[in-house]
């Protein structure tokens, strides 16, 4: 899909840490109808530049990115059936 953009990074209002603003343009094909279906699809643009910010966030801030077994791969509505919460990594039983 053709697409432009921009990320910029500005100090956030009180010294609250950092903004970060994603400007994107693209065209979709198919219009209207293509951008259904992709959003059946998990491939909605918007989405996931919302899921890579809140990687991207988790990253920074954790150094990881916490995922649950059933969200992986993103954000399809199959995937989006399999969810659950997420929860910690089971830590090895010693002895």
């Amino acid at each position: 899909m053709p697409n432009s953009g921009s990320v910029r990074f500005t100090p956030a209002a009180g010294g609250r840490g950092t903004e970060v603003r994603v400007e994107l343009e693209y065209t979709v094909p198919g219009r209207m109808f293509g951008a259904m279906v992709a959003k059946v699809f998990g491939e909605n643009p918007q989405q996931q530049i919302c899921d890579d910010l809140r990687r991207f966030k988790q990253v920074i801030e954790t150094g990881e990115i916490a995922r649950s077994d059933g969200s992986p791969q993103g954000t399809s509505v199959k995937q989006q059936a399999k969810q659950r919460p997420a929860q910690p990594l089971a830590m090895p039983q010693v002895g």
